[in-house]
C-alpha cells in the first residue's frame, strides 16, 4: 500500500476529479449531463461518488491500520463543489 502521509490530499482530490471528469465526459455524456441538469434545474450529483463520508471510507469503524490512520484527518474534510474553488473559476464562474 502506498504511503500517503506526505501527499497533499486536496491536490490529489483535484487531480482525481479532473481525471474522472475527463473519463466520464467521452461520447457526449458531458453535454448530456449538462442538459439534464439544466432541465431539472439541479446540480450534478455523481451516484458512484456522492458527497458523503462513505465515498472516502466505506467503513469508518474498520480497525485496519491503513484506515485508522486516515480517519482523523479525513473526517475533517468538507465537501464542496468545483464552483466553490476560486482557483478553478474564470471570470464567468
Amino acid at each position: 500500500m502506498a504511503d500517503l502521509k506526505n501527499v497533499d490530499m486536496g491536490e490529489l482530490g483535484r487531480h482525481l476529479f479532473a481525471k474522472l471528469l475527463r473519463c466520464t465526459a467521452s461520447d457526449g455524456s458531458l453535454e448530456d449531463m449538462m442538459e439534464y441538469c439544466e432541465k431539472k434545474k439541479s446540480k450534478y450529483v455523481d451516484d458512484m461518488f456522492p458527497a458523503s463520508k462513505k465515498s472516502l471510507i466505506n467503513d469508518w469503524n474498520d480497525e485496519a491500520d491503513d484506515i485508522k490512520e486516515k480517519v482523523d484527518e479525513w473526517s475533517k474534510f468538507t465537501w464542496i463543489r468545483a464552483t466553490d474553488i476560486e482557483e478553478l473559476n474564470d471570470d464567468e464562474g
